[in-house]
């Protein structure tokens, strides 16, 4: 795992490497100046912002938490220390998941299947989400001249892709997958040692169950937050674009974060997509700007952001205490 890790990276900052091979760091340095404190502030204002939503998006799939600003901080913070970890292991997005229901279980007190159901609640809210987003998105490039049909073939495999594991990822758990597989296990040579998995996994479905027939407006409001936060990003590549002095239009903007966020969500094993994201907004943004130094100087501008969020993150887990090597990752068992 931990060569896994490093080959990831190394994948990253090669590709990274690759991006900034040819640019005119000058130039990039120049556009980001541009933007000047005023605009770091907007920037960082907006992902304070989205980070709400995002945390919105998983509050209300916590049924039985009171509706509060004290709970609010809590989850906020929670989340921040999760997502620091997150951004910072290649494990698609998931290698802070485990982090936070630790946090959960050990501060507030609540079950490691409560917290966890909620967390795939709240991903599922994600990536639905982000599908609709970029469906959108598609249908506004299809409708841009500056773009051509390698931009199109791109998009509606990436488009397909992500519709594809959203959908499946729903139906794993309405069609109750993990006791579908708990109880294949179960019947094997080492079942007598699973019956508390089977238990723990059809506690699991029938959280899942309960939440998408009874709690099914949660969900809905869950898919609000989650959407909400897609917009904000578009709406902070729209701000800077203009503080950088390369006006673009509203759809416009909607399309580049489109086209990034499904390669990010392509390239998960890299950590933060490193590279990746880059690339990505170098080449769109060349491509409808004229000018490939733009998209880079915004790639770094939001890597900034990233990276203040990700450093307060782990302060925050400083303080929590938190070790990886403490958190479960492997079992719910024992959980009360």
């Amino acid at each position: 795992m931990k060569f896994a890790k490093l080959l990831f990276l190394l994948m990253g900052l090669a590709l990274l490497l690759i991006v900034v091979r040819e640019a005119d760091i000058t130039e990039i340095w120049r556009e980001i100046r541009n933007v000047g404190w005023t605009g770091m502030a907007v920037v960082l204002g907006i992902f304070f912002l989205s980070f709400w939503t995002d945390t919105g998006s998983w509050y209300v799939t916590i049924t039985h938490l009171p509706v509060s600003w004290i709970w609010a901080w809590r989850l906020y913070g929670v989340r921040m220390v999760g997502e620091a970890y997150n951004n910072i292991t290649p494990m698609a997005s998931i290698g802070g998941e485990p982090v936070k229901a630790w946090l959960l279980k050990t501060n507030y007190q609540i079950r490691f299947r409560d917290a966890g159901t909620s967390l795939v609640l709240a991903k599922t809210a994600i990536v639905t989400s982000l599908a609709a987003y970029v469906s959108i998105g598609f249908v506004l490039l299809i409708n841009n001249d500056k773009l051509g049909s390698q931009y199109h073939i791109a998009a509606a495999i990436g488009l397909s892709a992500l519709i594809l594991f959203s959908v499946a990822f729903f139906l794993m758990q309405r069609l109750k997958l993990s006791t579908f597989v708990a109880t294949k296990l179960g019947n094997s040579r080492f079942g007598r040692r699973l019956s508390g998995l089977i238990a723990i996994a059809e506690d699991v479905d029938g959280q899942f169950r309960r939440f998408y027939s009874e709690h099914y407006y949660r969900f809905a409001g869950s898919l609000a937050f989650a959407f909400s936060s897609w917009l904000l990003g578009m709406i902070e590549l729209y701000i800077v674009m203009r503080l950088l002095g390369y006006p673009i239009t509203w759809a416009e903007a909607w399309i580049i974060e489109a086209l990034v966020q499904t390669v990010r969500t392509g390239a998960f094993f890299i950590p933060s997509g490193i590279g990746a994201q880059e690339g990505t907004f170098q080449i769109v943004c060349a491509a409808i700007t004229g000018n490939p130094s733009v998209g880079l100087a915004f790639a770094l501008i939001r890597r900034g952001r990233e990276l203040v969020w990700i450093a307060i993150g782990l302060v925050l887990a400083a303080g929590y205490s938190v070790r990886l090597k403490d958190v479960p990752m492997d079992s719910l068992e024992g959980d009360s």
